[in-house]
């Protein structure tokens, strides 16, 4: 058996975590300050601790941007399917120590500060290995 709390705490003071899966999110290649109109990309690296089957990645993304790309489908070995708040990957399986990277790009669409919200990962059918990269705080100034 097992025992699980839920319970509501805001984005910004959720740390980043790891339980059997360690999990990084950057954003490389952008200047400083964002601005409207910039492409970011957005890096994902996640590496498990032992193997896993059915790893899901659910990366929520700031309200300011918007997939560059904005089809389903597989890349770099995963299956991405990008929504209106996150996009997420589906893996069939992570061996251990293999270390797994996934970028996708965004265009940045409006000013202001903006917070991604958090980057998770988990086994679907073991949920106690499971990882969270915590939220970035985005400012974007006009063009």
């Amino acid at each position: 058996g097992a025992l699980y709390a839920q319970f509501d705490q805001p984005t910004a003071k959720i740390d980043n975590r790891s339980e059997g899966i360690l999990l990084k999110r950057e954003i490389v290649g952008s200047r400083t300050p964002l601005r409207v109109g910039d492409r970011i990309t957005v890096r994902i690296t996640i590496e498990a601790k032992r193997s896993l089957d059915f790893v899901e990645v659910s990366d929520r993304k700031a309200a300011c941007m918007e997939p560059a790309e904005q089809l389903s489908g597989y890349r770099n070995g995963a299956y991405r399917a990008p929504k209106d708040n996150a996009t997420n990957y589906y893996f069939d399986r992570l061996v251990k120590g293999q270390k797994v990277v996934v970028e996708t790009d965004y265009y940045i669409d409006r000013p202001g500060r903006y917070e991604t919200g958090t980057c998770t990962a988990a086994c679907a059918y073991a949920p106690e290995y499971r990882a969270t990269a915590k939220s970035m705080t985005i400012d974007v100034k006009e063009q």
